[in-house]
């Protein structure tokens, strides 16, 4: 009986609390058409997702490059940076083209031939490049030509190359940074014949308007043959700047271990790579990474265990120094830490 008792007295209860809920909240004119608004708004949600959608289909265009075995297209890599503004790997190859290739390495965003075709200097090996904004990279070969890649509507396209002034006969150029505070290029040298490394800070400065220099200097051997009205045309449109040598830091190597001392007298170095105030070059052919403290002018070096012979150069992803260790074609198993 108290069982029976109970459960009749709860179901009572239940059913009075129902009534008086509807008298006092569902009877008002307001709340009932919230109600009905809501109830219609999941109706047209859940119809919209039971009706199939196609699939939307990019519309062609015959300038977009073709992606298909997009990595290898990129063979004998040359340079190679990661770049965190744009989350992506940009590559110079040894056959002069540039390619943007993706975060995850699977796909070729972009790709660029550099031509000699209209530009009054020829270049050698690349011997570094860098990201100076989302939009320009900079790049510099061995022989002292700096080479704009800039973003124009939507495309790399090569600017007009100009020849870094000030350098020596005797410079033997290697690596690449930027200072984003002075605006200036970084290149290090070994003078030739000597043991000698200096750190050479370069600058874009305007020319005077009444000097009447031009911010290069010509060769019919350098320049492929173009006509009178397009030399005039091209002259006039180029900016009048120009990259001079702005001062050279010779680097010391106090301090530096006899053992390794004695591995620098061959030192050959490649890649440039700044961390944290330090800048950091490799020298494959004898397994030493040396770090460089710009303000202090001093140089010293480590011994790196990966056997990185013959890399090319180095770049930095998330903090890491990498090497490239000459793929064949673009391949991350082929970049290698050196930290």
């Amino acid at each position: 009986m108290k069982r029976s008792y109970v459960l009749y007295t709860t179901l009572f209860a239940v059913v009075v609390g129902v009534i008086l809920c509807f008298v006092f909240v569902f009877s008002d004119e307001d709340i009932q058409s919230q109600i009905a608004s809501t109830f219609e708004k999941i109706d047209i949600q859940t119809s919209h997702q039971s009706t199939s959608v196609p699939p939307v289909e990019a519309s062609p265009d015959e300038e977009d490059i073709d992606t298909t075995d997009a990595l290898e297209q990129i063979q004998e890599i040359d340079e190679v940076y990661y770049s965190d503004t744009i989350g992506a790997y940009l590559v110079l190859t040894k056959n002069k083209e540039f390619f943007e290739v993706s975060g995850n390495a699977n796909r070729v965003n972009a790709s660029l031939i550099l031509s000699n075709e209209g530009q009054p200097y020829r270049f050698g090996e690349f011997i570094g490049m860098r990201m100076i904004s989302e939009d320009k990279i900079y790049a510099v070969t061995a022989n002292g030509i700096l080479v704009t890649i800039e973003r124009v509507e939507g495309r790399w396209t090569e600017q007009r190359r100009k020849s870094i002034k000030g350098l020596a006969s005797t410079d033997r150029l290697f690596g690449l940074g930027y200072d984003e505070e002075t605006k200036r290029l970084m290149i290090m040298s070994r003078l030739a014949d000597t043991p000698d490394v200096e750190l050479l800070y370069v600058q874009e400065r305007t020319l005077k308007e009444d000097t009447g220099k031009d911010s290069e200097t010509q060769t019919d051997s350098d320049v492929a043959p173009t006509s009178k009205t397009e030399k005039a045309d091209a002259k006039a449109s180029e900016p009048k700047t120009e990259w001079t040598i702005e001062s050279r830091k010779p680097l010391t190597t106090e301090g530096m271990s006899a053992s390794i001392q004695q591995k620098y007298e061959k030192f050959r170095g490649v890649g440039l790579v700044e961390r944290q105030g330090r800048i950091y070059v490799l020298d494959s052919e004898e397994l030493v990474l040396y770090t460089i403290n710009p303000d202090e002018g001093t140089m010293n070096g480590q011994m790196v265990t990966p056997r990185v012979y013959g890399s090319t150069g180095m770049f930095l992803q998330d903090n890491e120094i990498f090497a490239i260790v000459r793929p064949d074609v673009f391949d991350l198993d082929d970049f290698v830490s050196v930290d």
